[in-house]
């Protein structure tokens, strides 16, 4: 067990609920839920800081991930995992100038997600 704490961004109910699934059953806790960058980063201000933060890149609300994880990085070194069905070549570039992380594309196999995961937290 891991025991290293994430927060899931992500506006999909279903897809935040798979994600928490896989993520606790490999050890990791789930400490917060935000389906806006704009909770997001109010979580962030109340919260704990997590060890790593998975962003999806459209969300609800007038942020998307880009712009959440820009704002988030104003003010702390958090590692961010993008989660995308975006693949376009502006996009992926965008993703890699904010975050020394990783993106993966949706949909995503677990096994792919978990190393995703394991490369980000040890960098």
């Amino acid at each position: 067990m891991t025991g290293e704490s994430i927060q899931i961004v992500e506006d999909e109910g279903l897809i935040a609920l798979h994600l928490t699934e896989i993520l606790e059953r490999a050890g990791y806790r789930v400490i917060n839920l935000a389906c806006s960058g704009e909770m997001a980063i109010r979580l962030l201000e109340k919260s704990p800081k997590p060890n790593l933060i998975i962003m999806d890149i459209g969300l609800a609300g007038s942020l998307n991930g880009i712009e959440t994880a820009q704002h988030i990085r104003r003010y702390c070194d958090i590692p961010i995992l993008f989660l995308t069905a975006y693949a376009n070549i502006t996009k992926v570039e965008e993703m890699k100038n904010i975050s020394s992380c990783s993106y993966l594309g949706k949909p995503y196999l677990e096994h792919d997600l978990l190393s995703a995961i394991e490369n980000c937290l040890h960098l």
